[in-house]
């Protein structure tokens, strides 16, 4: 597995708006100390250099004018590398502290997202837990990321984030998850996995 950390100073401020909408202070502060995380198998955290030039500010601008409802009152801050998929705070789901749970989305054909963490943090913790599980897969060497898809095949691990637990059990994700067999499938496995730890 390799990763690259990229130091930057920061530009980024909690509650600073970007394309209309606030930035999470724990991913402000994540850009505090790295500019950008890219890991092999998928995450690359969008650059924030030079404040409104940045890649994380044109990706948002260009995220809002080119998304539909619900999706476009997300603020995306990562991507899985050359793939339609990207990681995305809830601004609509701020916490007391001021943080938004975490989304990844999938913009293929019908565009749709399901929940990762309650906020920035967790989703790191969920992530580097994900990292590990996929690199003890027998398969890893020959398949990478597809050994161990995330999150669909890791819903244990999704599941010991209990604030996220109790949001997606209250339903607020519900507006952004598609209505098939399969989320409602993953949503309950992850349901059970929290009531089992």
């Amino acid at each position: 597995m390799r990763r690259e950390l990229i130091s930057n100073s920061p530009v980024l401020t909690a509650g600073e708006l970007v394309a209309g909408l606030p930035v999470d202070p724990l991913l402000a502060a994540v850009h505090s100390r790295v500019g950008s995380i890219r890991f092999e198998e998928g995450l690359v955290l969008l650059r924030a250099d030079g404040a409104r030039q940045s890649e994380f500010a044109r990706v948002n601008e260009r995220w809002r004018s080119d998304r539909a409802e619900p999706l476009r009152s997300l603020v995306v801050f990562g991507k899985e590398d050359m793939l339609a998929y990207y990681y995305a705070t809830v601004p609509q789901w701020v916490d007391a502290q001021g943080h938004q749970p975490v989304v990844k989305l999938d913009v293929h054909e019908e565009p749709y997202a399901v929940p990762l963490a309650s906020n920035v943090d967790r989703f790191f913790d969920t992530y580097s837990h994900y990292l590990e599980a996929l690199v003890a897969e027998p398969d890893y060497d020959e398949l990478g990321p597809a050994a161990l898809t995330f999150p669909w095949k890791v819903p244990e691990i999704v599941a010991r984030d209990r604030s996220l637990v109790e949001l997606l059990r209250d339903g607020r994700f519900d507006f952004l998850m598609p209505k098939d067999e399969e989320t409602r499938a993953w949503t309950a496995q992850v349901l059970d996995a929290s009531v089992r730890r």
